[in-house]
């Protein structure tokens, strides 16, 4: 009889899997995402193994919701995906407190808010865009005046 019970509680150890098993699939390892999530998640590849489980699904459900969005709302979040893993650990912490922070302003608070930082995300773009033009006119200008020069090379002959 202890015999019997000892060797169905072997087989019961044996065939059935362990509960770390159970705990891979909701903190799985960056080789276990899909391709497509990877592609996604890239600019947080580096940082993949040290997240706990419940970011790793956070991050997971964003790339659930990735297709979906507009092409201007998956390259916002490419670049702050790209911003966030340049911080460091004390920007992070920094960061989080000011969110923490705005949530707990009252909604018109929060909505004032958004508007100025809309504002000001309207002005960074008219800048950069302004300074992307005068690159390409300078580059332009180089070009011309390059072919007004005839194309000469202005670099020292080799010896």
């Amino acid at each position: 009889m202890v015999k019997a019970v000892l060797a169905i509680a072997v087989w019961l150890v044996l065939a059935l899997p362990h509960p770390a098993a159970y705990a891979d699939k909701n903190n799985p390892a960056w080789t276990e995402l899909r391709p497509e999530q990877q592609q996604i998640l890239a600019p947080i590849q580096g940082e993949w193994e040290s997240l706990d489980a419940p970011r790793k699904r956070k991050w997971l459900g964003v790339a659930q919701r990735y297709p979906k969005m507009t092409a201007d709302e998956q390259a916002r979040l490419q670049k702050r995906m790209k911003e966030w893993v340049s911080l460091t650990p004390e920007q992070r912490w920094a960061a989080r407190g000011k969110y923490r922070e705005f949530e707990q302003l009252p909604p018109e608070d929060r909505q004032a808010v958004r508007e100025k930082w809309d504002k000001f995300q309207q002005e960074q773009a008219a800048k950069e865009a302004a300074a992307k033009a005068a690159d390409t006119d300078s580059a332009a200008k180089s070009v011309d005046a390059a072919a007004a020069d005839g194309g000469a090379a202005t670099a020292a002959p080799r010896p």
